[in-house]
């Protein structure tokens, strides 16, 4: 992927065209619901927004999200109009009866680059609790099945909890028996159903960290971390100490150097619209900028203030705004946001300590 100026363009723009679904999932964040909301995006005005994220000077990824993307009957229309303006455009549907292979043979035609599926444990047993609906898992590994018979690529969405994390080796092996290119390790916020309770300490997200790092190299899959910005330290981290340096002699230009793909977070390189056209950072992090109906999506990304803030490392507060890592890192905002009301507050599930902060 080209390095994209983020201070201009968004990587990744999410919108959340609906959050009807028929899943009820512990950890959603949309607390997905059951029908469609009135006040959603009309199909001109998705037009519209696709417009203007054409507009932008880099043209980003744009993932069509829910809720169930299929549940709005206009979706193919959708899809048609992004890709005409020369967007990527991936979608992310649940696992239901209304992702059939007809389906995703259509979304093949029109010119769609991915899905996403969301898998949360190895086997029925483990999945289908985390998804609310017995036969979820069944219907996934269709799923599955369906994209590869239609030539549509397809990665694997897995939420890291308490509980799933142990299953996270198993996973690796269905994920690459399965045939997906990219494996997508969510790092939960706890919002919308994704309770605190269920959020790993600072110790567990170090060694799942820790873990991906030194398997990754292994598998015949891609991996990313989202909402898992820590994940770059570590891996520089480790890197660094195999060179036998120390973090604390190097430029933050040498640190970013060392993170080959681009460094994203929320408002920095993320960009959210939700069902109603409200803009967000990203999904997670509820602070709104404004909305596509009245405001135009690139002056918002941009310009507004919560965005210029969130992409400054300088405005970062705590043992994130001393931090070596900051430039690469920054720790999750959302994160901080949900657990503190402070989106440019200290990462609380990160454990490493700047020594700025122990020599101070």
């Amino acid at each position: 992927m080209p390095r994209v100026d983020v201070d201009r363009d968004p990587v990744v723009v999410f919108w959340e065209m609906t959050r009807a679904c028929a899943l009820a999932c512990e950890h959603c964040r949309a607390e997905a619901q059951p029908k469609r909301h009135p006040l959603e995006l009309s199909t001109d005005e998705g037009f519209k927004l696709l417009d203007r994220v054409a507009a932008f000077d880099h043209k980003p990824i744009i993932v069509l999200s829910g809720g169930d993307p299929f549940m709005r009957r206009d979706l193919f229309d959708i899809v048609e109009r992004g890709v005409e303006l020369g967007l990527t455009v991936s979608v992310s549907p649940s696992a239901t009866a209304l992702a059939t292979k007809e389906r995703f043979l259509k979304l093949v035609d029109l010119g769609v680059s991915r899905v996403s599926f969301s898998l949360d444990g190895p086997d029925a047993e483990t999945h289908d609790v985390f998804r609310g609906f017995p036969g979820t898992f069944d219907r996934t590994l269709e799923m599955f099945r369906a994209a590869r018979e239609v030539g549509l690529e397809f990665q694997v969405n897995t939420t890291i909890t308490k509980r799933t994390r142990d299953y996270l080796p198993r996973m690796a092996e269905l994920v690459a028996r399965e045939g997906a290119v990219l494996w997508d390790l969510f790092l939960l916020v706890p919002v919308g159903r994704g309770l605190e309770a269920s959020l790993m300490s600072p110790e567990q997200h170090e060694e799942t960290f820790n873990w991906v790092v030194s398997q990754r190299a292994d598998w015949p899959f891609m991996s990313k971390t989202t909402l898992g910005q820590p994940f770059r330290r570590v891996a520089i981290q480790r890197r660094i100490r195999a060179e036998g340096r120390n973090v604390e002699d190097m430029s933050p230009s040498e640190v970013r150097g060392m993170w080959p793909g681009p460094v994203t977070n929320d408002g920095k390189g993320i960009f959210f619209v939700s069902h109603m056209g409200n803009v967000y950072p990203s999904g997670f992090l509820p602070y709104r900028a404004g909305n596509v109906r009245t405001d135009d999506p690139v002056a918002l990304y941009r310009n507004a203030p919560i965005f210029r803030s969130l992409r400054d490392p300088a405005s970062l507060k705590g043992k994130c705004g001393v931090c070596p890592f900051n430039g690469v890192c920054g720790g999750s905002r959302a994160r901080a946001y949900a657990m503190t009301g402070d989106p440019l507050g200290a990462e609380p599930c990160c454990p490493y300590v700047p020594a700025a902060v122990t020599a101070a």
